[in-house]
Formats: C-alpha cells, sequence, structure tokens
C-alpha cells in the first residue's frame, strides 16, 4: 500500500469542519493509500502538538513555543526558520515511509522539508500553489522593508525549484510563478483547480431557515460567508449597501476575522438597516443557510498583486447562487467567472457605481439569477471535484 502525507497548515479536527486538506486526505484514504497529515500550528491560537489517528488518518500536529508567536516580522521569520527543524525530528520519528509528499501554501513554513523527504523517503512532491506568502504579506502591508521581502522572496523560490511537480489555480497564476520566480522549470507546472468533495444538490426550506435565523422572507439576500480581514476589504460591501437603500436587498455577512467589529461598527455609524451580521455557523448548518440567500459575495483588496480564485466561491457554485464580485485588477478570476463560468459579475474594487448597478441587475431578475446560479453548478461538477484534483496529484508517482 502506498504512502501519502500531505503537509498543512490548515487541517480541522473535526468531519463538520472539514477543509479542503480534509477532503483530499479522506479521499485518497478511500483509494487505498495510506495517508499521514503533518500540521504546523501556523497561528497563536492553533491546536497543540499532538499525535492521534483521526477517521483513519494519521494526524502530527507541531506547536512551537508560545514565544515563536510574536506578531510581524521577527516572529515570522523565527517560526519559517524553527518549523521545517522541528519538523523534521518529529516526522522521523511518527512516519515510517512515504511514496507522495503533498504540500500546500503558504510552502514557505516547510523550508526544506521536500528535499528531506526525497533524501530520507525516496518520495515524489507535488506543491498545491494557492497564493504567494511575500507577495501577499508586502500588498497588506505587513512587509515594507525591501530586505524583508527579499529574505522570504528567497526561501519561497527556493521552494518552488524543489519540488517535482507544481499545481497552480489559474493560467494568471502559472504566469505570475514563472514570471516572479526564476528558475522554476515551467513543464512542472500544472492547472490544478480547487477541489470540495461533491454533494448532490441542496434542498432546503427558505421559509424555514430564514425564520430560523432571523431573516426577512420578501428580500433578496445577499451573502458574504468567510473570514473577515483586510484581504477582503468589506469596506467596499458597505459601500454598495450604502448605495442599496433603494433596493429589496440584505446584506448578510457570516463569519468572524480581526475586521468584524470595525465593520459592524461602521454599519451602524453609517446606519446601515440593510446589513445584518452573524456570528461563524457549524459546516452543515452554513451550507443550508447559504442555499436561503439569492447570491453570493465576493470581495478582494484592491492593493493585491497576484491573481487568485477565491475558495468561498465553491460554496455558492455548489448550491447555485450567482455571484457578484468585488475583486483586485490583476486576478484573472473575475474574466474566469463572467466569460468561461458565466455564473456572475465582476467588478474593479472601488468602483462602487458600477458594483451597485450589476447588482440591481440581479435583485431585479430571479430568472438571471437562476441561469448564472445554474451555470456556476454546472462548472463545480465539471470541474472542482476532489476526485479529478486528487487523480492529478497520483499521476506523479
Amino acid at each position: 500500500m502506498a504512502s501519502v502525507v500531505l503537509l498543512t497548515t490548515k487541517y480541522a479536527s473535526e468531519k463538520k469542519d472539514a477543509w479542503l486538506t480534509n477532503e483530499l486526505a479522506y479521499s485518497l484514504r478511500d483509494q487505498g493509500y495510506d495517508v499521514s497529515v503533518v500540521v504546523f500550528s501556523w497561528l497563536k491560537n492553533d491546536p497543540e502538538s499532538s499525535v492521534a489517528e483521526l477517521d483513519g488518518i494519521n494526524v502530527v500536529r507541531l506547536k512551537l513555543h508560545k514565544l515563536f508567536y510574536t506578531t510581524g516580522f521577527i516572529g515570522t521569520a523565527f517560526k519559517v526558520l524553527v518549523f521545517p527543524y522541528w519538523a523534521r525530528f518529529v516526522v522521523g520519528r511518527n512516519l515510517d515511509c512515504c511514496d507522495l509528499l503533498i504540500a500546500n501554501t503558504p510552502c514557505i513554513t516547510i523550508q526544506g522539508l521536500s528535499g528531506y523527504f526525497k533524501r530520507r523517503y525516496g518520495s515524489k512532491s507535488y506543491l498545491v500553489l494557492w497564493d504567494f506568502f511575500p507577495f501577499y504579506l508586502k500588498d497588506l502591508g505587513v512587509i515594507r522593508n525591501k530586505l524583508f521581502f527579499k529574505f522570504f522572496w528567497f526561501l519561497e523560490k527556493r521552494m518552488y525549484q524543489s519540488f517535482d511537480r507544481i499545481g497552480c489555480m489559474t493560467p494568471g497564476n502559472i504566469d505570475f510563478l514563472l514570471e516572479n520566480y526564476s528558475g522554476v522549470e515551467r513543464d512542472k507546472v500544472e492547472i490544478l483547480p480547487l477541489w470540495t468533495d461533491q454533494k448532490p444538490v441542496v434542498s432546503v426550506d427558505r421559509c424555514r431557515l430564514r425564520q430560523n435565523y432571523g431573516l426577512p422572507q420578501d428580500k433578496v439576500i445577499a451573502v458574504y460567508g468567510g473570514a473577515m480581514s483586510i484581504v477582503q476589504e468589506l469596506t467596499n460591501i458597505l459601500d454598495l449597501a450604502e448605495q442599496s437603500m433603494d433596493m429589496n436587498v440584505l446584506f448578510l455577512f457570516i463569519g468572524r476575522g480581526t475586521e468584524k467589529k470595525s465593520l459592524e461598527d461602521e454599519a451602524s455609524r453609517r446606519g446601515l438597516k440593510n446589513v445584518r451580521f452573524l456570528d461563524y455557523v457549524p459546516r452543515e448548518e452554513y451550507e443550508g443557510l447559504v442555499a436561503s440567500c439569492d447570491l453570493g459575495l465576493i470581495s478582494l483588496s484592491r492593493k493585491l498583486s497576484v491573481p487568485s480564485f477565491p475558495s468561498k466561491s465553491i460554496d455558492y457554485f455548489k448550491v447555485s447562487l450567482p455571484i457578484l464580485a468585488s475583486l483586485d485588477s490583476v486576478t484573472d478570476f473575475g474574466s474566469i467567472l463572467q466569460n468561461e463560468i458565466q455564473a456572475g459579475y465582476s467588478v474593479v474594487a472601488g468602483n462602487t457605481a458600477l458594483l451597485s448597478e450589476r447588482l440591481r441587475e440581479l435583485v431585479s431578475d430571479s430568472d438571471l439569477r437562476k441561469k448564472m446560479g445554474c451555470s456556476g453548478r454546472i462548472y463545480y461538477e465539471r470541474h472542482l471535484s476532489v476526485e479529478s484534483a486528487r487523480n492529478k496529484i497520483l499521476s506523479i508517482i
């Protein structure tokens, strides 16, 4: 039986909160592979170190001393440097073999580990590339010193060069990788779309769900579900809400994050009666709640300089919701959404007038919402299955 190891910074302990890495691990397990997951607790509140078997998968968690979880460049640099060496020790004690190493970004946290696995186990390596760590931090103003940026960029470049194959979400991601990281061979880079454990179309009692959460029955509900941080620049959605007071629409925010309190305060200060906030909702309830809404919102900071494919789009595609997206100017997701998938509208972040115009079209035309929602569901079924991603990754061995 072949052995597969996943290296990641995000892996849920319970199935009800399963994320992309969980779904990939389950799919590999169901195909008969011996699966281990090595999880780096990157954030201060992440779980403590442990070794356990969860759902037939060996899960090894690594957490450093609390001193390493200080904010800023120094704390991040220490984690980047210490985590890989601590991982070598823990991996050596807990893993006997590995035929395939799968890692996902931010891969800077696993500096040198792909080479370590090759030397120790003779394993092949596949990198799932979702973001570019130093550019991401620079765009958000976390890294302002050019030397600090070069430090992280150099480490990340070495990591990309060390993997046998790299999967990127979109053509824009591939172009960015090859343009900004010299030495990465084009023939080892391929498109690997985001994935999900595919489910049948959700059948929900919209009236009951809306009643349970105190939501109006007679309004079009535009939902944003997910993290609320500076990455999303969700003030753009508040601007849209302010421009849409005359529309029969409610803006629903679901989730938590560093910016949630300031967003709530800002909505209150502006007197936005068409905005509602809900706290974190468990995964099995979240999908039903989203399905009871009418359109999905996506927002990304205009400061971002790296193309991306927002993972929350999958939740909207899954339940046939059309998407209204406010995006940075460099991402190719907007073009993919509008022209390839035909499942919504995309507007460059900051253009509130055009965003409001697109919203008005969606609010006033239920047939258009249904048509776009169906297109998103078709794309979901054809391109975003975990089986498809699994098979593409496994083709390396």
